[in-house]
């Protein structure tokens, strides 16, 4: 119920003034109108019950009407059959003249009921059986036919048969209207009684309706005088503002002539108040200049109405001393009465900024026309040293291969003469052949780490790591774990996987022991999403956790420990290219956490930085 109080308040208070006070003077009007309409609608109601009312009055007057005229002619008769004489026949042949318009009206005034019309066409058939037995009569009296007793009884008893029968019947009609009758003055006394009530009602009503008009236009004149003491305020705000703003402001009235000046446009022009109101505004521009005659070309639009917000014109404004300046010039839409206001600003700072600008738009565009030359060179010298890296390494291995080989066919020649000392050195040798081979793909991998341009395909996470582990072939004693939902995106296949096969296959190959835990896990950050590779290891000393990522670099003696030192370095390469970042989180004793960023919306890799895949692998 507040709810739909306050919506109508604030609808209420939306409403225009005048809106709300037409409705406050419809209020009576309509209290008046649908008294009226009330009081008509009942009173016409009211008639109709009265007329019923009458109707069966009418009728029982009928019906009465009928009855004594049977009586008063079987009086007569009986005086005349008595006395002979014929002043008796008077009621007689009154009833004679009466009877039959009295009964065909009854039937009239009873035609819409038909049980009543029945009882009227009976009553009329009754009548008229009597008063032929009377018509009987007086000819039997006329003629001097006197019968005996017994035909005098009778035909007295055929009378009262009659008699009976007509009472009867006319006694049934008459209960029927009386009843009828009661119904309708009930009704008529209950429509009375609603007259009178919907009189009252409605006299109440315009009442509470002129009160509630009355309350709204106070409240309406309340509010006119709070909105004409705001707008005063608001009026004197606004001069204070425009007195005080750091823009010209000019009031020019319909004809074009300046009204106020305020102390900015005092400044910038030079003129006081004084002398340049009545001015023509136009006196304050130099005509001579391109950007003015546009604006003078409009100005009898602006003057007419006001331009679109935002709608500002360039023009040069001319000072008392003569002196020319650029100015911006905007017809604003907020008038008073058909008065416009002109707000002028000096650009005379903002031109020669524009133009230190543009001078130094000059020189970057040279600088950068410079580091684009740069940057060309740039990638023709990384474009040869990764040419020279791949040819270097490729050929490096041809001879490391042949002093494999011959330390192998030295090992089988001398065998039976070579000591187990010599035999060590030899396999030695071997090691170190293979570890400068195992160098140089590294070299190979790192310098084409995040620089490979590889297609971007749908990429299933975690069907990823089941090829990775499967691929790296871990203990069976080791427990690599998925522990979190792995993301299904669009991404460059490739070195993704390369940096998981890097971070796994790390966490194996340092653990102490074969039965290590290896836990993998992911979250989604927003536009990216963050993987972690936990291992249960030794961890890292936090003073070997930046140089990790050095190439080459191994926190163990590579006789101690076969590693060449590459695979973070790759990683941390890759994941930086792919616009990601990677962290690391270990104490020693505690293992160690790796994580890493990765973009959900793949980086563009410029195709001339791009080092592409070698065609072949076997050639060497």
């Amino acid at each position: 119920m507040k709810g739909c109080w306050h919506r109508f308040t604030t609808y209420w208070k939306q409403l225009p003034i005048e809106g709300r006070g037409s409705i406050a003077v419809c209020i009576p009007l309509m209290c008046l109108i649908g008294t009226v309409v009330a009081y008509t609608v009942l009173r016409q109601r009211m008639v109709e019950s009265q007329t019923y009312v009458d109707h069966t009055n009418q009728i029982l007057t009928q019906s009465k009407g009928s009855l004594i005229s049977i009586l008063n002619a079987e009086t007569g008769v009986r005086g005349y059959f008595i006395g002979k004489d014929k002043t008796f026949l008077e009621s007689y042949n009154l009833a004679l003249k009466t009877l039959t318009p009295t009964l065909s009206g009854l039937e009239q005034l009873v035609k819409d009921n038909p049980a009543q019309l029945q009882r009227a066409k009976l009553l009329t058939q009754v009548a008229n059986e009597r008063m032929n037995l009377l018509k009987q009569s007086v000819s039997r009296v006329d003629a001097g036919e006197i019968g005996t007793a017994q035909v005098t009884r009778d035909r007295l008893l055929n009378g009262k048969q009659a008699m009976d029968r007509f009472r009867k019947v006319i006694s049934e009609l008459e209960a029927e209207e009386y009843r009828l009758l009661d119904i309708r003055t009930r009704e008529l006394q209950q429509q009375q009684q609603l007259n009178a009530d919907a009189m009252w009602c409605g006299i109440a009503i315009g009442i509470i309706g002129t009160i509630l008009a009355i309350r709204i236009l106070q409240e309406l004149a309340k509010e006119l005088r709070e909105r004409d003491v705001r707008l005063r305020e608001s009026r004197s705000q606004v001069e204070a503002i425009v007195g005080n703003i750091v823009d010209g402001v000019i009031l020019i009235d319909p004809k074009g002539r300046i009204e106020s000046f305020n102390h900015a446009a005092v400044k910038m022009f030079g003129y006081q108040p004084n002398e340049v109101i009545g001015w023509d505004w136009k006196q304050l521009l130099n005509s001579e200049a391109e950007d003015t005659r546009k604006l003078l070309h409009y100005e009898p639009e602006l003057l007419a109405k006001a331009p679109p917000i935002g709608q500002i014109w360039q023009a040069m404004g001319q000072r008392k001393n003569g002196e020319l300046f650029p100015i911006e010039v905007s017809m604003n839409s907020i008038a008073f009465d058909d008065d416009r206001i002109a707000i002028v600003r000096d650009i005379t700072d903002r031109q020669q900024a524009a133009a230190k600008l543009q001078a130094k738009a000059v020189e970057l565009a040279q600088l950068n026309a410079s580091l684009n030359a740069s940057n060309y060179s740039l990638r023709q010298t990384n474009s040869e040293l990764d040419r020279f890296a791949y040819v270097t390494a490729h050929d490096l291995k041809a001879p490391l291969r042949a002093i494999a080989s011959l330390s192998e066919w030295v090992e089988e020649d001398l065998a039976e003469n070579m000591s187990e000392e010599t035999r060590s050195q030899m396999q030695l040798l071997r090691r170190r052949v293979y570890r400068m081979q195992a160098l140089l793909n590294s070299l190979l991998e790192y310098s084409r780490a995040g620089r490979t341009q590889s297609p971007i395909v749908t990429v299933d996470v975690h069907r990823m790591l089941e090829k990775v582990i499967q691929m790296l072939s871990p203990p069976e004693t080791f427990n690599i774990k998925i522990v979190t939902p792995m993301p299904t995106f669009d991404t460059r296949w490739r070195p993704l996987e390369q940096v998981l096969t890097h971070l796994i296959d790390n966490a194996i190959r340092h653990h102490p022991t074969k039965a290590g835990i290896v836990e993998i896990s992911a979250i989604d950050l927003g536009d990216r999403y963050e993987f972690s590779i936990f291992d249960n290891g030794d961890g890292i000393e936090p003073q070997f956790q930046t140089r990790i990522y050095t190439i080459f670099q191994t926190l163990k003696a590579r006789d101690l420990q076969e590693n060449i030192g590459a695979g973070l370095a790759i990683v941390k390469k890759i994941v930086t290219s792919e616009g990601g970042t990677i962290e690391l989180e270990s104490m020693p004793g505690e293992g160690a956490i790796f994580r890493f960023t990765w973009l959900k919306q793949p980086m563009t890799i410029d195709a001339s930085i791009t080092t592409p895949e070698p065609r072949s692998k076997t050639s060497c």
